[in-house]
């Protein structure tokens, strides 16, 4: 027998048997994702990031303001 040979039927007889009972792979509803993070979408995220970042960009420029950092000309 050729080393190919020999190879082929190695994994000929290593083969896992087949089964017909999916309930060991069933998923339950709950546990599929279903890409909502926070219970929001992608957008609803969006929307809250960029508001953050407005909010934290004002009252930054009003900080540096109020303790004279920066002066408008």
């Amino acid at each position: 027998m050729s080393d190919l040979e020999h190879l082929r039927q190695l994994a000929l007889d290593n083969e896992e048997p087949s089964f017909d009972d999916f309930s060991s792979v069933a998923v339950r509803a709950q546990d599929v994702d279903d890409g909502k993070i926070f219970g929001m979408n992608a957008v609803e995220r969006m929307f809250i990031s960029v508001g953050l970042f407005l909010v934290v960009t004002v009252f930054s420029v009003m900080l540096l303001l109020v303790t004279d950092s920066i002066a408008i000309p």
